[in-house]
């Protein structure tokens, strides 16, 4: 149960309401593990505990926030789901559920986000998405490269390389159509740490040769007309230039404004904050938005991880992302230290290579003001950790026994 799961969470990803059936797998797989669970010997690891403290941290943050500013309770819908994080973990340590659920999941996740894109296309949609806005779609794209690249098997046999080449021509296929730029640095951090990662030999000359085919893809985004057009990149000069003359409309400048008001309501509250549902009031208020109505002005977050927890929840805030964040990888890294794996590949790798795809990503983007980029997060890392520590428990059950 727990195995199909996990499949269906990335399988389900980029589907309408796919994350339903994960949910409601999630439930019976909890209820089936209960039992066994109860009666097992095994010391919850201290890594559980350390992410249901941050979950917690996160919530209580953001219900303290919602509390002083009397936000609606509908505010800590995306907040609450990092208890997901504890949770997964925990049923992936007990049930000890491969990571092959999520690897096969985001195969087919990729598959399906691949045909959707193309179909969208072939209707005449501009930028695709599915039922998502195309940034989210293309950040759920991204999580299902990192599963399939960092998931796979540690055979380096030329139908997985093979496979790998697929998968990740069919990922960039559905971020090119879906327009969205926040992703590229994602993407290209994952095709570096695959090539650089497969090197037994010569690993410096592959990873020059790597940073040069990344150039080149760069460069040829900039020269192709259609893909510069499809991802705007023949408007960044014009749309910077533009905001020195206080055109906020656009991408970029909508980007830099939104810094500059969520500074100001950071240094105007550095403690607490604005209130978690008063970003939008901020733009609002801004110089920006004096006598003028704009796109800008109906904005209600800061396109910016940091940036957005910071204005709305001051201090705290920052200490709560941080906690979502870096607790994880803190596990990960320690996983990944202890097995001194010489590949990078497993569940440890996986989790911290998706953390820090986020972290990347929300220097553009507030990537927890989306339901789906919040649950794609606090699930796969969840069921990653989970099955990174249960791995740990097995060796250490292995070196006893001898």
């Amino acid at each position: 149960m727990a195995w199909l799961a996990g499949f269906s969470a990335a399988a389900l990803l980029v589907v309408p309401k796919g994350l339903s059936v994960f949910a409601a797998l999630l439930l019976l797989a909890t209820l089936a593990a209960l039992p066994d669970a109860w009666r097992s010997e095994r010391v919850v690891p201290r890594a559980l505990t350390l992410l249901l403290a941050a979950a917690l941290v996160v919530v209580v943050v953001v219900a303290l926030s919602m509390w002083a500013v009397d936000a609606p309770l509908t505010m800590l819908d995306n907040p609450s789901r990092a208890l997901l994080l504890p949770w997964c973990a925990w049923l992936a340590w007990v049930t000890r559920v491969r990571v092959s659920s999520l690897w096969f999941g985001a195969l087919a996740g990729l598959l399906v986000a691949f045909a959707i894109s193309v179909a969208q296309v072939s209707l005449g949609v501009e930028r695709v998405g599915s039922d998502a806005n195309p940034i989210v779609f293309a950040n759920a794209v991204l999580a299902l490269l990192v599963i399939a690249v960092f998931c796979r098997p540690a055979q380096g046999r030329w139908p997985m390389h093979l496979l790998m080449v697929v998968v990740i021509v069919l990922a960039n296929v559905a971020v090119i159509f879906s327009g969205s730029r926040g992703v590229l640095p994602g993407l290209g951090l994952v095709v570096l740490m695959l090539i650089v990662g497969t090197a037994t030999r010569h690993r410096w000359w592959k990873l020059g040769g790597a940073l040069g085919l990344l150039a080149v893809l760069f460069a040829a985004m900039w020269m192709v007309p259609w893909l510069s057009a499809q991802f705007r990149l023949d408007q960044l000069h014009a749309d910077v230039s533009g905001f020195a003359n206080g055109e906020v409309d656009k991408p970029i400048s909508a980007r830099i404004a939104l810094l500059s008001v969520a500074w100001d309501a950071f240094r105007a509250s550095p403690l607490t904050g604005v209130g978690i549902d008063a970003f939008g009031e901020q733009v609002d208020r801004s110089l920006y938005c004096h006598n003028e109505e704009r796109h800008f002005c109906g904005l209600e977050h800061a396109h910016n991880d940091l940036a957005q927890w910071g204005a709305t929840m001051g201090v705290a805030g920052v200490f709560a992302l941080a906690a979502w964040y870096l607790v994880p990888l803190g596990i990960a890294a320690r996983r990944i230290r202890q097995a001194q794996l010489g590949v990078p590949v497993g569940a440890a790798w996986t989790a911290a290579m998706l953390v820090v795809s986020y972290l990347v990503s929300g220097v553009t983007q507030s990537m927890f003001s989306h339901a789906l980029s919040t649950s794609a997060f606090v699930v796969f890392v969840g069921l990653l950790l989970g099955s990174a520590l249960s791995s740990e428990d097995a060796a250490a059950g292995d070196v006893t026994s001898h």
